[in-house]
């Protein structure tokens, strides 16, 4: 199941994730006004719980790059056996998944959100560890903020970017053979390697149960710091995500519809109407994968070997709402830190965001890792956008909503090409 598709498990709500966000800001903002010199107290005692998530967040990224990365590339195999229909599913899989994050890195280019918001340089990045700093402080301050760079120091690598760029290489390469082995050696190994990615995801999501907490810690200090420019900064940060979903959603789906789909667009909108609202409702492209396939055959007249085949590997593997949210986020994250990501470095971020899209973990929150993964690939230091990933952790529900209804209108755009390419596999 894609990664921030997941229905949350009972009693570990999301919403609860923007209550921490919401009651940060408005303790933040009271203490701001009413108790200026509360600041100390808020970072000896406050702070240090929301940093304790992230830097226990990014000790994650390793294994979950090292297990999610694989599994999804090893998934994908199995496309290749099944005829004329799998490999137009897959060209057209990448090909949105492509635009899609070429859409999120232009938009961001062109518009400069990251720069109009809050510097997150006035949040205080990291821990201060003074001399009189108290235990807790001092107990978080021996957790690794960077364990691509602890790595690197072990084994002599020149930087955190190059670990991390060999990391991914070793994922790569590790999924190639997972999908290359025969079958009765590739079946146990990929077998033991998902209960390897299991016990990982467990982790996460232990630790996504922690969010509210966190986000409160963070919310808290960085409000009472800025005020309330981290409200613009949210909002932003927000708008820039929905214009992005919006230019896929209602330019580039229905350009390839009208170029390589054969459909009339009125009978296409009618048709995905239920599917839309369902994943919005859900947010998940499995929950709506009924719905999805009721449409396909019903009002949309797809045949039933095309939507089902097409359909049900989209649900876990065609993610291109998920592919421009982390585009966005990474490109906004860096903005906002004062980071200057040149072409090259964009570039690697779009190959990072289409492979995230087929491998991203499959909890609630399970983007987090990526993101984290990606920012570390370009060299930045992962604690000075970590208060930034937390914070827009606040606002992921809705966004995970509207982008998961792009997700399913990729499925459904894909399903309607290759109906109409695929005639003569039977």
């Amino acid at each position: 199941m894609p990664a921030s598709e997941n229905p949350p498990s009972p009693g570990r709500s999301p919403w609860w994730v923007l209550a921490g966000l919401v009651s940060g800001v408005v303790v933040g903002l009271g203490l701001r006004a009413w108790f200026p010199g509360s600041g100390s107290f808020l970072q000896a005692w406050v702070q240090p719980w929301g940093e304790l998530f992230l830097r226990l967040l990014f000790v994650m990224v390793i294994p979950v790059l090292l297990t999610a990365l694989p599994l999804g590339i090893a998934s994908a195999g199995s496309l290749f056996h099944l005829g004329r229909t799998a490999l137009i599913s897959l060209g057209m899989t990448l090909l949105l998944s492509s635009a899609s994050v070429i859409v999120a890195l232009g938009l961001v280019n062109l518009w400069d959100p990251g720069k109009t918001a809050v510097p997150q340089t006035e949040w205080g990045q990291g821990l201060a560890l003074p001399e009189d700093a108290g235990f807790l402080l001092r107990w978080v301050d021996k957790i690794p903020d960077d364990p691509f760079g602890l790595l690197a120091g072990w084994i002599g690598c020149p930087s955190s970017a190059h670990m991390m760029l060999i990391i991914l290489g070793i994922a790569v390469v590790w999924g190639l053979v997972l999908m290359l082995l025969p079958k009765t050696w590739g079946g146990p190994c990929q077998a033991f390697w998902e209960k390897i990615f299991g016990l990982c995801m467990k982790g996460i999501d232990g630790l996504i149960g922690w969010a509210p907490l966190a986000v409160f810690s963070l919310t808290c200090l960085s409000s009472f710091r800025t005020g309330p420019g981290l409200l613009a900064y949210l909002g932003t940060f927000v708008l820039a995500v929905l214009v992005a979903l919006g230019i896929q959603a209602f330019g580039i789906y229905p350009a390839v519809l009208r170029i390589l789909g054969n459909i009339d667009m009125r009978k296409f909108w009618i048709g995905v109407r239920e599917p839309m609202s369902t994943a919005f409702a859900t947010s998940s492209s499995n929950a709506t994968l009924p719905v999805t396939l009721r449409a396909a055959e019903g009002p949309l007249g797809l045949r039933r070997h095309v939507s089902r085949f097409v359909l049900t590997a989209g649900a876990s593997t065609n993610q291109n709402g998920t592919a421009l949210y982390e585009g966005v986020t990474v490109l906004f994250l860096a903005q906002s830190a004062g980071v200057h990501l040149d072409l090259g470095q964009q570039i690697l971020v779009a190959g990072w965001c289409v492979l995230a899209s087929l491998g991203t973990a499959g909890v609630p929150g399970g983007t987090l890792p990526i993101l984290a993964a990606i920012l570390s690939s370009l060299g930045v230091d992962p604690m000075k956008t970590g208060v930034g990933i937390a914070l827009i952790l606040g606002v992921d529900r809705f966004l995970d909503m509207c982008r998961t209804c792009v997700n399913v209108l990729g499925d459904l755009v894909i399903a309607v090409v290759a109906d109409r390419w695929s005639k003569g596999n039977r």
